[in-house]
C-alpha cells in the first residue's frame, strides 16, 4: 500500500472518529444502531470477533463518558475534557484504521472480492453523519 493511501486512510479514520465521539455524551449513550454501526465500520468477519469489538466500543464510549460526567465548569475540567476526547478520537481513529485491511481481508475470504469497499463504507458514513 502506498504512503498517499495510507495518508487517506488515516484522514478518513480520523474525520470519522471525530464525528463518533462528538456523539458521546455522559448522559446520553450510544444508541444501539450508533454502536453496531461502529462495530460494522470495524469489519470484525465474525460474530465471535463482533463481541470483542462491541465490547471494545462500549469500553471507548465508558471511558469518555465518565470523564465527560466530571465537567464542573472550571478551566481545570475543561482542559480535562478536551484531553479526554482527543485520547478517545484517537482511539477510535486507531479502531476504524484497523477496519480498513479488516474489511478488505473478509471481502477477500467471504465474499470472493466482491464484498462493500471499506472506504467507501467510511466515507459514506462521513457524508451521512456530517
Amino acid at each position: 500500500m502506498s504512503s498517499t493511501q495510507n495518508e487517506m486512510d488515516e484522514e478518513l479514520a480520523a474525520q470519522a472518529a471525530e464525528l463518533v465521539t462528538g456523539w458521546v455524551s455522559a448522559d446520553t449513550p450510544l444508541t444501539e444502531s450508533q454502536g453496531w454501526k461502529l462495530v460494522g465500520l470495524q469489519h470484525p468477519g465474525s460474530s465471535h470477533t463482533e463481541m470483542w469489538v462491541w465490547d471494545d466500543v462500549l469500553r471507548w464510549e465508558r471511558d469518555l463518558a465518565t470523564v465527560l460526567a466530571t465537567d464542573d465548569g472550571t478551566e481545570e475540567s475543561g482542559e480535562q475534557i478536551a484531553r479526554a476526547r482527543a485520547t478517545a478520537t484517537s482511539a477510535m481513529r486507531g479502531m476504524l484504521l484497523r477496519g480498513i485491511p479488516a474489511g478488505e481481508r473478509v471481502n477477500q475470504i467471504w465474499r470472493d472480492g466482491e464484498g462493500p469497499d471499506p472506504r467507501e463504507e467510511l466515507r459514506r458514513f462521513i457524508a451521512t453523519h456530517r
